[in-house]
C-alpha cells in the first residue's frame, strides 16, 4: 500500500504527537531526504538473539518468538520507508541514486535483472577471500518500484537478507525536507504500533532494564 501525505498541518500534528529519531539497525537501507536521516528506530540487539524495546519508558525484552516477530516488523518496516519515498517523488522520469550490497554474482544477477547502472562497486575488504561488496547505483523510479514491488520480509532478514533487501534510497532533490520528517514520523507511529501489539500478546515477552534510550 503506498500512502500519500499533505504537507503543513498534518506535519504539525504528527510532530505534535512524537519525535522522529535515527533507527540503529544492521541493514545498508537508508530514508535521507535534503540532509535529513530518517532512521526511526532506536533499540540494542544482541548476539543471543533477543531486543531490548523502551515503550512509554517502560521497557521489555523481546525473546523468541517476540524476536522473530519484531525482525518481521523491522523488515516491513523498510520496505514501507521505501514505498512512502516513491510515492513522494512526483517525477515519473526520475532517475535516482540508490545503494545496494552483497556478493558480486548476486551484485550482476540484479543489475541485469532491474537495469542498474553501477557508479562505484567497491570491495567491503582487502581480503580476496571475502565475497562482499558496496554498491552505488542509479535506477529509474519505475524500476526502482518494480524493485519494492518484489521485495518479501525474506530478502530483509538479516540472515536470508538479499542484495535487493539491502537497497536504499540516498539523498535527492525530489524529496523535500518537509516530506522526509513526515515519512519518518509515519514510519516511527507504525514501528509503535507493532511493537505494542508484539508486547500485548507476552508471548517471548518479559520486563527488562532500560537498554533502548529513545522510548516511544
Amino acid at each position: 500500500m503506498i500512502f500519500r501525505y499533505k504537507k503543513g498541518n498534518e506535519l504539525q500534528c504528527l510532530k505534535n504527537m512524537i519525535d522522529y529519531h535515527k533507527l540503529a539497525i544492521p541493514v545498508i537501507a537508508i530514508l535521507a531526504a535534503g540532509g535529513i536521516i530518517s532512521f526511526l528506530l532506536a533499540y540494542n540487539l544482541y548476539p543471543e538473539k533477543h531486543v531490548n524495546v523502551n515503550i512509554g519508558g517502560k521497557c521489555y525484552e523481546l525473546l523468541d518468538s517476540a524476536y522473530k516477530k519484531y525482525q518481521d516488523l523491522a523488515a516491513k518496516n523498510e520496505i514501507e520507508i521505501l514505498r512512502l519515498q516513491l510515492d513522494a517523488i512526483d517525477t515519473e522520469q526520475a532517475t535516482l541514486p540508490v545503494t545496494f550490497s552483497g556478493r558480486q554474482s548476486d551484485i550482476l544477477n540484479f543489475k541485469n535483472k532491474y537495469g542498474i547502472n553501477i557508479t562505484s562497486d567497491n570491495a567491503i575488504s582487502d581480503d580476496t577471500g571475502v565475497d562482499k561488496r558496496i554498491v552505488k547505483a542509479t535506477v529509474t523510479k519505475n524500476e526502482l518500484k518494480k524493485i519494492v514491488d518484489d521485495l518479501s520480509v525474506k530478502d530483509l532478514i538479516p540472515l536470508s537478507k538479499t542484495v535487493a533487501g539491502s537497497i536504499g534510497l540516498q539523498p535527492n532533490v525530489y524529496i523535500t525536507p518537509e516530506e522526509g520528517k513526515i515519512i519518518s514520523l509515519k514510519s516511527t507511529q507504525f514501528l509503535r504500533k507493532g511493537i505494542q501489539e508484539i508486547i500485548n500478546s507476552k508471548e517471548g515477552v518479559k520486563p527488562a532494564e532500560c537498554r533502548s534510550t529513545v522510548p516511544y
